[in-house]
């Protein structure tokens, strides 16, 4: 899974301002599992529309396919578990381990089809293969947050309250380092969610200002995406800013449903 602040970064901003009606969809492919060869269909997205950076999960800085339950693969039968498009890249240096990990893992029910798992258990698995697999804090606070997003959705409160402090936990750390080349005003709104998902209002609208007071750099961008960057994220602030002081449309109020404004 490539990084979902870099991947999601200028590009998320800038379509995200126009509208096209293309649906989302879903196809089937088969895999072979990388620990016992076991043969298991997957769901591949085929095509989605730019309205999906409109969706509530922009107040998580979340966007498609991550907030999809399809994008979260695990073997039938051993149970490796794995994002979409990662699932046959595991490094095979890191085989002997995992099938060791993985002999000790449990579900809760048996399954012939991977979504009957709920997600969060998948992510759970996903926590412990990935610990072995190695990546980066960059890396794992974009995990902790869709750990906190799959949870809220499904009602597990403890487990994604934990899930958003280990990511907002990253983040300041990372905004807090001097040699960073992370886009600061992304990762102030990123902090200034996890705040207000975790229950600091305060705390996410200082935030928030800080991010209308910084210009976005990314590195690479050109000057005109770096405009509409700017310009798209400052309007997505201010209406953060207004849930946030709203006593309806507060976006935790929807945690649990995944439901609310889409516009």
């Amino acid at each position: 899974m490539k990084s979902i602040l870099r991947a999601a970064g200028v590009l998320a901003l800038v379509v995200g301002l126009f509208g096209n009606t293309f649906a989302i969809t879903w196809f089937p492919e088969e895999f072979t599992c990388p620990i016992d060869n076991e043969k298991n269909t997957f769901q591949m997205w085929g095509s989605y529309g730019s309205y999906v950076y409109a969706y509530p999960s922009k107040y998580q800085w979340l966007f498609f396919p991550w907030t999809e339950s399809e994008a979260y693969y695990t073997c039938k039968k051993c149970h490796f578990s794995a994002f979409l498009g990662e699932f046959d890249k595991l490094p095979k240096d890191k085989i002997p381990e995992l099938k060791k990990l993985l002999a000790a893992v449990k579900v809760s029910k048996p399954f012939k089809e991977y979504r009957e798992l709920p997600v969060s258990e998948r992510m759970d698995i996903m926590e412990k293969v990935y610990t072995v697999w190695g990546k980066d804090e960059a890396w794992w606070e974009n995990f902790y947050r869709l750990k906190g997003y799959h949870n809220g959705k499904e009602g597990n409160t403890a487990k994604a309250l934990e899930a958003r402090k280990k990511s907002l936990e990253l983040i300041q750390k990372e905004l807090k380092n001097p040699n960073s080349k992370a886009p600061k005003k992304l990762f102030y709104y990123i902090s200034a969610a996890m705040k207000h998902f975790t229950g600091d209002d305060k705390g996410a609208l200082e935030d928030l200002q800080k991010a209308l007071e910084t210009k976005f750099q990314e590195e690479g961008a050109s000057a005109e995406d770096l405009k509409n960057a700017e310009n798209g994220l400052n309007e997505r602030i201010r209406d953060y800013i207004e849930k946030i002081k709203s006593d309806k449309a507060k976006p935790r109020l929807f945690d649990k449903s995944g439901s609310g404004d889409e516009s």
